[in-house]
Formats: C-alpha cells, sequence, structure tokens
C-alpha cells in the first residue's frame, strides 16, 4: 500500500529552481503531494535561510494541480504575469491553483511550476522516483535538527561532471590546478588559493583555514589563516571564524561540504554573528590521500549575500584542489626538514671527531650565503653578471655546509693530529730518555769499579759524588732535550736549524740492554718532528687532502633533485686555487665556478680566525684578509671576490667571527 502522497497520479509536475541558492536544481515527481521545505524529509529541498522547514505542498488530483502554504513564516506568494497573490495571512493555511509557467516565491528563492503528461512506462517513472530520493539522500543532512545542504567529497573528475561547462569559474579552478602543481610551500599555496576563492565567489568576504586531523581538535583550533577580501582587518571581538563548532566537526567527521545560512545555524544567532552581517557560509573538508587534513570556510560577512547549491560543488572542487596542494606542500616540507635532519647530523658528525673545529661548517656556510648576498646586489662590474636565485643559494649553503663530508673516512689520528708527535709517542721518547739515564749511570758506574780492580784508580772518597754528577749532568740534557721536543712538536713553523738539530738528534745512539747500538729518536719519530709546517707527514697530508675527493664522491650517491645537482662538485672542489695548484684535481680558471669560488674563500677565512689550534694561535681579521689578498695577489683566489669579502661582508659577520678572531 503506497501512502496518500506517494500515490501515483496521472500527471507529472516539475519543480525548477529559477533564482535563489539551489538555482538551477529541478525535480519532477508522480505523486499526489509533493512537500517543499528546507527540513530533508521534504520531497523538493530547498536550501534557504528563508524558507521554512516545512512550507509549503503542491496537491495534485486528476482535475487540477494546487499549491498551499503550510504556515511558513515568509508565507508564500504566486507569480503570475504581473500579478501575485499572497497564501499566508494570518497563520491560515491557503491555497491556489497552478499551471504550467507558474511561478512561486518560498523566501529567497523562485520556483517554476511545470505540469505535463505522466511517462507511459513503469521503469521510467520509478527511475524519477528513485532519482529523487537519491538526491534528496546524498545533498541533505542536519545539525542539532536544522537542515543544510551538503555534498560528499569526491574526486575533482567526477565532481566536474556535475557542473555546466559554461561556468566560467570552473576554467579558473582548473588554471588553479596547474598553478599549484608549480608552488611548494604551505604559504604560497594558501596565498593562491585565498585570491582564486575572492575571485570566484564575490559575495566571500572571510576566507579560514583549520589545520587538523581530528574532528574535536579541528572544531576548537584557532585558523591556521584567516584573511578578509582586501585584507580588511578583522574587527575586535572577530579573533577567529564565527562558526557552530558542531558544523565544523560535522564536517570534519562525516568529510562532506556543507552550505548553510544564519537561520540554520542554530536557534540561537549571537551578537558577534549579527554585527558581522553573516547570512551564508560554506565549509568543506580538506581530505588529503590517507586522512583529512583539515577545514577550509568562506562566509559573507557584512555583505547580505547567499550562495548556490552550485557555488557549494565549486567550492568543493576547491578545496580538493587545495587539499592535494597542501598534502603536497606538507611533503616537501617533510622532505626538507628530513634533509635538514640529516645535514645537521652529518655535520654534528663530522665535527664531533674533530672538537677542535666545531662550529668550522656552520661558520662556512655562514660566510659564503653573506658573499653570495653581496654579489647578488652588484649591479655594476663582471660581478654583475652574477646573481644566484633561491634554489640556488640553497643549493651553496648545502655544498658548504657539507663541504667537509668526506673527512668521515680519514683517521681519527689524522683528523685530531695537533702535533707532530701525538703524546703516545711522546711519552714513549720520555721514557727511552730515562732508560738512556740509567744505563748512563750503570755504565758509569761499571766503569769506575772496573778501574778500581785493575788499580787505574784509588779509592779517595768521592768517586760515587763524580758518578752523581754525571748522573745529574746527563739527566739534565737530556730533560732539556725533551722539553725542546715537546714544544716544537706543536709549533706552527719550523725554521731549517731546528729541523738539522733533530735530525742530528736522530743519528745519536746508546748502548741497549740488549747490547745493541739504538737511536734517540726513531726513523718516524725524525720525519715527523722535522715537518716544517704544521703537524701532517706527507702521507698523512696525502689522506687528510683525501676529503675532499671524498666529499664529492660520497655526495653524489645522494640522488639530488635537479636544483641541487651541483651540490657534490661546489663541495668537493672547495681547496681549488685558480692558478691550479689546488687539490684534488687541480682544476684552475674559469673551470671554478663562482659557488666554488666563495665558498674557499670562507673555508681559508674560517680556519684562520676560529679558536687556537695546538700548532697555532688564531690570526686576528685583519691577518685572514692579509693573507686572504696575498693569495689572490698571487692568482689564487678571485680577487674580486676577495675585495667584496672584505668590504662588504666582514662589516656583516664581525660579531660572528670567533672571539678568538
Amino acid at each position: 500500500m503506497q501512502t496518500e502522497s506517494k500515490q501515483m497520479v496521472s500527471c507529472m509536475v516539475s519543480l525548477t529552481v529559477v533564482s535563489g541558492p539551489d538555482e538551477g536544481m529541478t525535480k519532477s515527481f508522480r505523486q499526489a503531494r509533493v512537500t517543499l521545505g528546507r527540513a530533508t524529509e521534504n520531497d523538493f529541498v530547498l536550501n534557504d535561510g528563508f524558507v521554512s522547514n516545512c512550507h509549503a505542498e503542491v496537491l495534485v488530483n486528476d482535475k487540477e494541480v494546487r499549491l498551499r502554504d503550510l504556515g511558513s513564516r515568509h508565507g508564500s506568494t504566486i507569480v503570475r504575469d504581473e500579478t501575485t497573490q499572497k497564501l499566508h495571512v494570518d497563520e491560515q493555511y491557503m491555497d491556489a491553483a497552478v499551471e504550467t509557467g507558474t511561478e512561486v516565491q518560498l523566501g529567497s528563492s523562485l520556483v517554476r511550476v511545470a505540469i505535463s503528461p505522466a511517462p507511459q512506462t513503469s521503469d521510467e517513472t520509478a527511475r524519477m522516483m528513485g532519482s529523487s530520493r537519491a538526491s534528496r539522500a546524498s545533498t541533505g543532512g542536519e545539525v542539532g535538527g536544522e537542515s543544510l545542504i551538503t555534498t560528499a567529497h569526491r574526486p575533482v573528475g567526477e565532481i566536474d561532471e556535475k557542473l555546466e561547462g559554461k561556468d566560467k569559474r570552473l576554467a579558473a579552478l582548473f588554471r588553479l590546478a596547474g598553478e599549484l602543481n608549480a608552488l611548494t610551500t604551505l604559504d604560497e599555496v594558501l596565498d593562491v588559493i585565498v585570491e582564486t576563492t575572492f575571485d570566484a565567489f564575490p559575495g566571500t568576504n572571510f576566507f579560514a583555514v583549520t589545520l587538523g586531523s581530528d574532528p574535536d581538535e579541528v572544531s576548537s583550533e584557532e585558523p591556521f589563516m584567516m584573511r578578509t577580501r582586501g585584507d580588511v582587518p578583522i574587527p575586535d571581538g572577530e579573533d577567529g571564524p564565527i562558526l557552530s563548532t558542531s558544523i565544523l566537526r560535522r564536517v570534519a567527521a562525516s568529510r562532506e561540504s556543507v552550505l548553510f545560512t544564519k537561520d540554520n545555524i542554530g536557534t540561537e544567532v549571537t551578537q558577534s554573528i549579527i554585527d558581522a552581517q553573516i547570512t551564508a557560509c560554506m565549509c568543506s573538508p580538506l581530505v588529503g590521500q590517507k586522512s583529512l587534513l583539515g577545514i577550509m570556510q568562506v562566509d559573507t560577512r557584512g555583505r547580505g549575500s547567499l550562495f548556490s547549491r552550485r557555488d557549494l560543488e565549486l567550492f568543493n572542487i576547491l578545496a580538493s584542489n587545495a587539499a592535494f596542494a597542501i598534502e603536497r606542500a606538507r611533503l616537501t616540507e617533510n622532505i626538507v626538514e628530513m634533509f635538514e635532519g640529516f645535514v645537521s647530523a652529518s655535520v654534528n658528525a663530522i665535527e664531533a671527531r674533530d672538537p677542535v673545529t666545531a662550529g668550522h661548517s656552520e661558520r662556512v656556510a655562514h660566510y659564503t650565503l653573506e658573499l653570495a648576498q653581496a654579489v647578488n646586489g652588484i649591479e655594476t662590474g663582471s660581478l654583475s653578471d652574477i646573481y644566484l636565485d633561491r634554489d640556488e643559494m640553497r643549493e651553496l649553503r648545502y655544498a658548504a655546509l657539507l663541504h667537509d663530508f668526506g673527512k668521515i673516512a680519514v683517521r681519527e689520528d689524522v683528523l685530531q693530529k695537533g702535533a707532530r708527535l701525538p703524546q703516545e709517542r711522546m711519552r714513549l721518547i720520555r721514557q727511552r730518555f730515562d732508560t738512556i739515564k740509567e744505563l748512563a749511570y750503570r755504565e758509569t758506574l761499571r766503569t769506575y769499579v772496573v778501574k778500581l780492580e785493575r788499580g787505574e784508580a784509588r779509592p779517595d772518597g768521592r768517586g760515587l759524588a763524580r758518578i752523581d754528577r754525571h748522573y745529574e749532568e746527563v739527566c739534565r740534557e737530556l730533560d732539556e732535550v725533551y722539553d725542546w721536543l715537546r714544544e716544537i712538536s706543536t709549533q706552527g713553523y719550523l725554521p731549517d736549524e731546528q729541523i738539522a738539530r733533530v735530525k742530528s738528534l736522530g743519528q745519536q745512539t746508546y748502548l741497549g740492554v740488549d747490547g745493541k747500538q739504538h737511536p734517540y729518536l726513531t726513523p718516524m719519530e725524525v720525519e715527523n718532528l722535522c715537518i716544517q709546517k704544521g703537524t701532517l707527514n706527507e702521507e698523512e697530508w696525502v689522506e687528510m687532502r683525501s676529503h675532499a675527493a671524498l666529499s664529492e664522491s660520497y655526495l653524489y650517491q645522494i640522488p639530488w633533485s635537479s636544483e641541487l645537482q651541483r651540490i657534490p662538485c661546489i663541495a668537493g672542489a672547495h681547496h681549488e686555487k685558480l692558478d691550479g695548484s689546488g687539490y684534488p684535481v687541480g682544476l684552475a680558471g674559469d673551470e671554478l665556478i663562482p659557488q666554488v669560488r666563495m665558498v674557499t674563500i670562507s673555508d681559508i677565512f674560517d680556519a684562520l680566525t676560529a679558536a687556537d689550534r695546538p700548532y697555532r694561535k688564531a690570526a686576528g681579521i685583519e691577518r685572514a684578509l692579509k693573507i686572504l689578498t696575498m693569495e689572490s695577489d698571487e692568482g689564487k683566489l678571485d680577487a674580486e671576490l676577495v675585495d667584496v669579502f672584505e668590504k662588504l661582508v666582514i662589516p656583516r659577520i664581525k660579531d660572528d667571527v670567533p672571539k678568538g678572531g
């Protein structure tokens, strides 16, 4: 048995919204009673804030079709040609006959009636009836008993099929998708989305995005970003979007876009909503591939405008594009953060192996970027041809931070060799000299006893005293030699006469307990103590210098993005010189790009001005600049860049140079 309202009749009644929030919506019915209103249980649901929940009904019989007002708040008006008929007087239910072409004003919506013969086949009738019910089920929702227009989150392509191609805003949204593809930061993405939103929806006066994945958090959190049309400041007292938390929670939980007006926000309308003159708002979930990203919302505060169902569909497309772009921007940011963590961990690991150089990589990167920025500002001369964009600056920063990456493979005893001979080797020399002292005492005593036995000497009571004095003299001489060796072991530079003395000591021998002659200093000790400059011998220098080539080799194994491809070669060439005297390859002239030249200058400057080394004192800024100038005069460094470094960079970084400098 069918209910009265669902009984089949001989004619078909079609209702079309001519104007209003649901403009363009058309539904057909073949039943005795068709209800109209804002509540979702109606047959013809109007998402109009000025339409009552149960506003009117269409009554159909074999003779005529009549429209009856159900005591609505704003009434119903029949429009025929130039005449109108009000159907709502003193809360009385009134009705009037309607025919094809009759228009009915319900709230702010104008609905046109069309009456036609019913379809001849039961299949077609069933399809139309089912379509009406399905549409109502998919586009209605309630919050606190109030009806809302909703639309489920769907892929953009599926939504596009529901929209008319003649809507110019749809083309704008497609262009937006292309623009978003070129953006990588969240701020850039949101700026473009805000601009497009205000262009696509002229009635919009306020935009907000709240990021979060939990419905309760999203409904209570302050928006991540808020904007007003023309960036007009938000009045005092309007600290956040004026929305019902239950609606926000519903949107987050159901992942459906919602259109609502002031009337269906709830029974209690706050003063701030009244003051802001918000008549309509659209709210859409930002749904990522795996989770909810947040909520995007717009409203018409101060304009008194309304939104249509088509607006909601377009806003849903916009939200889908926004969600994709936001998720990609977040992924990009996560990758950048992850890489920053990798770079930081790498730098810390390198410098932890050599605490003396702690902070070196960060300072080199800082000085290098300051130099690059100074060059970017030069508008005359040969340096005016050099300009590093944002990606190139990022590439340069990473290269400067990782320029010593290859040191991870250098032996620690080489990396931390602060003296020509390490303390362990100096202790062995001390023990050897102590042995020489004792052997000398024993030999002196034995010689004296042999002479006594042979009668070559006579006891006079002073023999042991003479032996002790001789022993003390040997000890004094060896102690002086040891102290001198320890001193020259940490000197930055050894003159030729000191090297000659070391070699002479290496030729001296003593008779060991095994009856064999042994040198005061082993060949290895002589070799290291004869290093004229620095603390590394030739073999150690080869290993230390290998770090540049190793930096390039290791960094090449990282799958850099296209804009960071030169990081390995910049980092690996930081010890090259313009005259070809550098290492590891001996590049020269134009083979060294400006970025390499900048890193080289910064690296040398920090190596000179950093904290004291065991073998040398830190140079002051003036002394370091003189050395840089000297090397540029010799054709080893870029003279123009050294000049810019001295005149433009030093004033900016002088407070960042270690105190020892």
